[in-house]
């Protein structure tokens, strides 16, 4: 029983590291020249060595949106891509001038440049938190829901907790393509108004599904599923 309960717990410890080295959306620096082959992601302080593993295509798209994006050698681009990190020094130092940096990238999928594409990536969410604004453009009426506003809390590994202006939730959010959803999701059950009862309704809808996910210019979070459009404002929390 007590192996059995230690490989539980080290099981556990596990998944975050696990979790973050998979395929995933990032936004960051891309460096191409002579002997410079580089992506820093936003979402960290961390540089990594293109890794060979990356197709020639998506080596090719990485090389000719520098080419045609820089005016002078070692000048970085902001682009958005798919992939995958790979933080094992072995990996790394077989590869002679990927030792300088924190690891391996490899490029599933490249975007396009950041100012070209609107796809939301996982640090465009993480640490941030949206509160409510509207719904289909109807502003959002604080006193109706005694000041309860809706909110998404994004942690680390794409985390969300929130509430719906009644009841608090927590879950794992997803993103694929333009799409989001969180599920699974885990409520409170905490006695609701009419109104909230509504509103909570129609949240779960939207954040249950497959709903279309962009950030707009005055960094609303917008998603749209069927019908229905919630804009979220920025509001992180103060230290």
């Amino acid at each position: 029983m007590t192996q059995l309960i230690t490989s539980i717990i080290l099981l556990a410890l596990s998944l975050p590291a696990f979790a973050e080295d998979n395929s995933i959306r990032y936004r960051g620096q891309y460096t191409y020249g002579h002997e410079v082959n580089t992506f820093c992601p936003s979402i960290n302080s961390q540089c990594y060595w293109l890794s060979p593993d990356t197709a020639p295509s998506q080596r090719e798209q990485l090389r000719q949106l520098s080419q045609d994006n820089t005016s002078k050698p070692y000048q970085a681009i902001c682009v958005v891509v798919e992939g995958r990190i790979n933080r094992d020094p072995a990996a790394r130092n077989n590869i002679g001038f990927a030792t300088r940096y924190d690891g391996l990238f490899t490029v599933f999928r490249v975007f396009n440049l950041c100012n070209k594409t609107s796809i939301v990536t996982q640090g465009d969410l993480q640490h941030h938190r949206w509160l409510l604004e509207s719904i289909n453009g109807s502003k959002i009426d604080a006193e109706e829901l005694d000041y309860k506003i809706p909110e998404l809390d994004f942690g680390e590994q794409m985390t969300v907790s929130g509430n719906t202006g009644c009841n608090k939730f927590r879950g794992q959010a997803g993103l694929q393509d333009e799409n989001f959803a969180i599920d699974p999701m885990q409520f409170t059950m905490m006695r609701c108004s009419p109104q909230q009862n509504v509103l909570e309704s129609l949240l779960k809808q939207v954040l249950d599904s497959d709903s279309k996910i962009t950030i707009d210019y005055k960094k609303r979070l917008l998603l749209k599923a069927g019908d229905t459009l919630l804009e979220y404002r920025l509001k992180d929390w103060v230290n």
